[in-house]
């Protein structure tokens, strides 16, 4: 299976540049070739539930010696908002790092490497994962110790107290980064202090405590809703017996998850200068977004590609970079999030290029609220979309993890069936309304780093009549591991 998707994948990329056979042995026109990566239906997984609520999704592949798994736990940092900002992400490590069950961390590290294994725990905003990867002759060993990692973490005090160390010194060397004082201060800027936009700083870590971790881990780590993902070298009956006998007893918490916490942060727009000793200036700018899954999200998809997310096949990077030769680097999209994601802009210049790239960039999303891209563009965007998608589906493990992933975030279950009909219906007018639409640079927040003389640049060229940036007032703010001065 995996080779003839391979084949597939292979055959649609390549075909526009020197034809390709199809798996028949004919050529196929561009109409073929999107039907037949539509028609496209990738083998599902085998699932059952337990009593406790754990679904088990379940996918058999004989091609190597190897057996994985992901457990997917719904659940994150938007839950547990009456704790120091991190701690959900300190207790994700942990689980792996800390140690777990009758193993400490240095004898799990040492079982681990011997077994020529992997063990993983993260937590984010939304969703939690662990994941598991070995032989599948010590398949059971290695489940064994996934087990313990999952619900008998140790959090021992040593790790701990490493992983805050390492995080107080990433902390301190936030200003070191053009690019991380940029997108720090933006999500500060557009979310306030929110659980959207808090940032951990030196006070949070410090706060962060071994009694706190095993709190966070008893609220947050249940299964109700968790989704596990099992594939390779291993016939079900054995997953079945080794996923009862260590997850059957683990007690299920009863309630479901309330929704996320509500936005209700307006951002003020302007333009906010983040005065910083480097040789060139980083942009970002943008404004509040929209959640996932809005009834246009097809139409945003082809925009993003036609706009800015595309590299050098999109119009941001063609105008501003390649035309004008106003930037190194520049991408932009509308990314929809849980709740409200954002719109952006990201842009690397020179010092006194600041203005003109802002409103270069500007200047392309007018020209695409104006009028439509060409029917050209949105064919080649459609293809671009078209030939990658079919990479979701390149393994039984992609496959079956990318189906628990989609639950979890409550796609429909008919998201990757229905998905590139909807992006093949997408007409050239449809991109524009979207411009339009889901974008007003009358609310944007744009925030500079740079050095004085990039400041002094920008101030000038803000006063120069009909720039776009003449209505927004400019603010200097300063920045240690996070915005201060607000």
């Amino acid at each position: 299976m995996k080779r003839t998707i391979f084949s597939l994948v292979v055959c649609a990329a390549l075909a526009h540049v020197a034809g390709c056979a199809s798996l028949g042995g004919a050529s196929l026109s561009d109409p073929e070739r999107a039907a037949e990566v539509a028609s496209f239906k990738p083998v599902q997984p085998e699932r059952w539930t337990l009593s406790n609520g754990l679904t088990v999704l379940y996918l058999q592949d004989d091609e190597l010696p190897l057996v994985s798994g992901k457990l997917f736990i719904r659940g994150g940092s938007l839950w547990a908002t009456d704790v120091p900002t991190g701690s959900v992400s300190a207790m994700g490590d942990q689980m792996r790092q800390g140690g777990a069950g009758q193993l400490s961390a240095d004898a799990l590290d040492m079982e681990i490497e011997e077994l020529a294994a992997g063990i993983t725990s993260t937590m984010s905003q939304e969703f939690g994962a662990v994941a598991f990867a070995s032989l599948a002759s010590d398949f059971d060993r290695v489940f064994s110790i996934f087990s313990d990692v999952v619900l008998r973490p140790r959090f021992e005090p040593e790790r701990l107290a490493l992983w805050k160390g390492q995080s107080l010194e990433s902390i301190r060397r936030r200003k070191d980064d053009p690019s991380t004082v940029a997108s720090v201060s933006f999500l500060q800027l557009i979310y306030g202090d929110t659980p959207y936009g808090r940032v951990a700083v030196e006070r949070d870590v410090a706060a962060i405590s071994r009694a706190g971790l095993q709190g966070l881990h008893q609220r947050l780590v249940r299964p109700d809703g968790a989704i596990l993902v099992v594939t390779g070298r291993i016939d079900r009956k054995h997953v079945e017996e080794a996923v009862q006998r260590h997850f059957g007893s683990w007690r299920a918490r009863g309630t479901a998850l309330p929704p996320p916490p509500a936005d209700s942060y307006t951002p003020k727009p302007g333009v906010y200068f983040v005065t910083l000793p480097f040789s060139q200036a980083t942009v970002h700018m943008g404004q509040i977004g929209i959640p996932r899954l809005t009834p246009d999200y097809p139409q945003i998809d082809i925009f993003n590609e036609v706009f800015g997310s595309s590299g050098f096949g999109s119009r941001l990077m063609a105008r501003v970079r390649t035309e004008l030769g106003l930037s190194y680097g520049i991408y932009g999209a509308i990314s929809p999030a849980v709740v409200k994601g954002t719109n952006y802009i990201f842009v690397q210049t020179k010092a006194e290029s600041v203005a003109p790239a802002i409103e270069a960039s500007l200047g392309v999303l007018e020209g695409l609220q104006d009028a439509p891209p060409t029917e050209q563009e949105v064919q080649e965007k459609k293809a671009a979309i078209r030939n990658s998608f079919v990479f979701n589906f390149d393994s039984p493990e992609e496959i079956a993890g990318r189906q628990a992933r989609l639950e979890l975030l409550k796609y429909p279950s008919d998201y990757d069936q229905t998905y590139l009909p909807k992006i093949e219906a997408v007409t050239p007018q449809e991109v524009s309304e979207v411009a339009r639409k889901r974008w007003d640079p009358s609310q944007f927040v744009v925030v500079v780093v740079g050095s004085e003389k990039a400041y002094q640049s920008l101030a000038q060229q803000m006063k120069e009549e009909g720039s776009p940036l003449k209505a927004f007032d400019l603010k200097k703010l300063g920045f240690e591991s996070a915005l201060v001065g607000r």
